[in-house]
């Protein structure tokens, strides 16, 4: 099974609606693994943590939802701005 995530699903629609955006200022944090980080945490956890343990895996602050939709956004062609409608 070939999986990436929720980035291409945000791109795919960015190019579909010439947009990239976001819901607020753009402040709140996207914490993200790679599937491959996951696994070896479950891998560890399984072999290593007594029975019963509750685990808690921490990592990154996650990126600014804003700054995910401006990298996409720099890509459409064309570049452009939309402002929330009030």
């Amino acid at each position: 099974m070939r999986c990436h995530g929720f980035i291409p699903q945000l791109i795919a629609t960015a190019r579909t609606k010439g947009v990239s955006g976001y819901i607020g200022d753009g402040t709140s944090r996207w914490p993200a693994v790679h599937v491959k980080d996951a696994a070896s945490l479950y891998r560890l956890a399984i072999a290593q943590a007594p029975a019963g343990a509750v685990l808690n895996a921490v990592g990154d602050e996650g990126v600014p939802v804003r700054e995910i939709a401006e990298a996409i956004g720099r890509q459409l062609k064309p570049a452009g701005h939309v402002s929330a409608r009030r």
